[in-house]
C-alpha cells in the first residue's frame, strides 16, 4: 500500500505482508514505543500484518513535540489510521495506556461510520466504566517522586526507573503520556459490537482481575478473558503465551 511519508511515521510496519488477511495495530503502554513489538512479526502467522503505532516524542520521533491531551492523540490516531483500515481486515491491541487508546479509537471509528477492527486485544487495561474516578495526577511532580509514583503504581523496579538511559531516552515520553492519560475522560456510550479480549496478570498492582473482567459489559459480541502470571509488565515476559490467545481469538479471521 502507497501512503504518504507522514502516515507512516505513525503506522510503522517492520515486515509488510501484501498478502496477509488482516492487519494488527499495536498500541504500546506510556513511555513505551513501537520497538516493543519488534519480535511480533516474527513470531505471528503470515496471515498477520503487525503495524505497531509511533507516537510523537519518542524513538524514530524524538525531535518531534509530544501530545499532551487524550483528544489530540485520538484525532491524530483516526486520521493516521484511516487508509489502512479501509484497504484491509484490523485487529486492535493495546497494553495498559495502549489499551484504553485502541478502546477508544474504536469508539470513535463507530461513531464516525468507518469501519472497526474485527476484535480488539486490551492487556493491563481496566476496564473504563469502574474507574469512574481519575487517579490521582502525578505528572506535574518532580522527577524523583514522579518515578516513585510509576514504581508503586505498576510495580515498575525502582532501581531500573533510576538509570541513567531512562532519564535521558524514555522519561520525556514517559511524562507526556502519562500527561496525555490524565486528560482522558470516559463518557458512556452503547456497547460496542466488536468480539473483545481482555488479558491480565495475577499479581498486576494496577488492574486487578475483576477490572480486566469488567470488559465484558463494553461488547455485545464474544467476549474472552484470560489471566497470565507475572506483574503489570507481562507483555514480554509472557509474549509467547500472549501469541498463542491472539491467534486462537482471530482463528478463521487471520
Amino acid at each position: 500500500m502507497l501512503v504518504p511519508p507522514v502516515y507512516r511515521r505513525w503506522v510503522t510496519c517492520p515486515e509488510p505482508r501484501p498478502e496477509a488477511n488482516l492487519r494488527l495495530f499495536c498500541f504500546h503502554f506510556a513511555g513505551g514505543d513501537a520497538s516493543l513489538f519488534r519480535l511480533w512479526t516474527r513470531q505471528l502467522p503470515t496471515t498477520i500484518e503487525v503495524c505497531p503505532i509511533e507516537l510523537p516524542g519518542r524513538a524514530s520521533r524524538r525531535d518531534e513535540a509530544p501530545l499532551t491531551s487524550f483528544p489530540e492523540l485520538l484525532e491524530k490516531l483516526a486520521s493516521m489510521v484511516r487508509p489502512f483500515i479501509k484497504e484491509r481486515p484490523s485487529a486492535f491491541f493495546g497494553h495498559s495506556f495502549g489499551g484504553i487508546t485502541a478502546f477508544e479509537l474504536t469508539r470513535w471509528l463507530r461513531r464516525n461510520g468507518l469501519p472497526t477492527p474485527v476484535r480488539l486485544f486490551l492487556s493491563a487495561c481496566p476496564a473504563v466504566h469502574v474507574r469512574p474516578q481519575p487517579l490521582r495526577p502525578i505528572s506535574h511532580l518532580s522527577d524523583e517522586e514522579f518515578l516513585d509514583q510509576i514504581a508503586a503504581r505498576f510495580g515498575a523496579p525502582r532501581d531500573v526507573l533510576s538509570s541513567s538511559e531512562l532519564r535521558d531516552d524514555l522519561l520525556p515520553a514517559l511524562r507526556s503520556d502519562v500527561l496525555v492519560a490524565e486528560s482522558y475522560h470516559y463518557t458512556e456510550e452503547p456497547p460496542l459490537d466488536v468480539p473483545l479480549s481482555s488479558f491480565g496478570a495475577w499479581d498486576d498492582p494496577e488492574v486487578s482481575h475483576e477490572e480486566a473482567e469488567a470488559w465484558r459489559q463494553q461488547t455485545t459480541a464474544d467476549f474472552r478473558l484470560r489471566m497470565f502470571p507475572g506483574n503489570h509488565f507481562f507483555l514480554a515476559t509472557e509474549r509467547p503465551r500472549l501469541h498463542q490467545a491472539i491467534v486462537e481469538d482471530l482463528q478463521g479471521m487471520a
